[in-house]
């Protein structure tokens, strides 16, 4: 298992609704907004979708820890939580 390890800059959950063009219903999506620091120094923002975001309201600004999956779809990494498992 990876850790995402970087300041939490939002604890949100978007969406919802019905599409106004389909009428198909929209569902919230829980996520997270993490800053991070790229290899070069540079900061970067990851946007993560999680279970539910009640955890990490009151943690913004803070450092949080993350448990992700990580994948390549060309060139950059792409994250995922992943809880974590019991050993």
């Amino acid at each position: 298992m990876l850790v995402l390890i970087g300041t939490l800059r939002a604890a949100a959950t978007l969406g919802g609704g019905t599409s106004k063009k389909t009428g198909e219903v929209v569902p919230t999506r829980p996520v997270l907004q993490v800053e991070t620091l790229d290899n070069r120094g540079l900061v970067q923002m990851t946007t993560i979708t999680v279970p539910d975001v009640t955890a990490y309201q009151g943690k913004v600004g803070q450092e949080v820890k993350i448990p992700v999956r990580a994948w390549a779809t060309g060139v950059p990494v792409n994250f995922v939580y992943e809880p974590v498992q019991a050993a």
